[in-house]
C-alpha cells in the first residue's frame, strides 16, 4: 500500500474528470502522485522526517499534509487538460499549498508531523538560541 492511493485522487477531482485527462491510464497518475509526494518532500525535508511522513498508512497519515498531497497531485493532471475543471481554482489551491509548505519549511507552521532526530533520537527544537559574535573594544 502506498502513501497515496490512485482511488483517493477521485475524493478531489470527479472521477470522469480524472478518466477523460489521463484517458483511463494509472501510471499518468502514478506519476503525479510520485512528484506531487516529491514536491511536497522538498519543503519539509530539513527539519522533518518525511520518511514517517510519506510511509505512514490509513489514518497514521497527516490529513492536512495528505490533502495538500491530493491537490498537488491534482494541479500535476489538469495540467495536462482542462477536461471539466475549473483551472483557476486548482491553481489557486496549488498556490496555497505551496504557500503552507513555504511556512512549514521556515517554522512558521508547526504541523503535528515527525521531526528529524539526531543519532540520540533527540529532535531539534522549535526554539532557536544564540547571541551575536562577541565583540571586543580594543584601545
Amino acid at each position: 500500500m502506498a502513501y497515496l492511493e490512485t482511488t483517493e485522487i477521485e475524493m478531489v477531482l470527479y472521477s470522469h474528470a480524472l478518466n477523460e485527462i489521463t484517458d483511463g491510464d494509472n501510471q499518468i497518475i502514478l506519476q503525479a502522485i510520485a512528484a506531487a509526494i516529491e514536491e511536497a518532500k522538498s519543503y519539509l525535508s530539513q527539519r522533518y522526517d518525511f520518511n514517517a511522513i510519506f510511509t505512514a498508512q490509513g489514518d497514521n497519515r497527516n490529513a492536512l499534509i495528505l490533502e495538500n498531497t491530493k491537490i498537488i497531485t491534482v494541479w500535476n493532471i489538469i495540467k495536462l487538460s482542462n477536461a471539466e475543471t475549473i483551472y483557476e481554482m486548482w491553481r489557486d489551491r496549488y498556490d496555497r499549498v505551496i504557500d503552507y509548505f513555504k511556512q512549514v519549511a521556515a517554522e512558521k507552521i508547526f504541523p503535528d508531523i515527525p521531526r528529524i532526530a539526531d543519532a540520540d533520537g533527540e529532535t531539534d527544537s522549535r526554539i532557536k538560541a544564540g547571541s551575536n559574535t562577541k565583540f571586543e573594544h580594543s584601545f
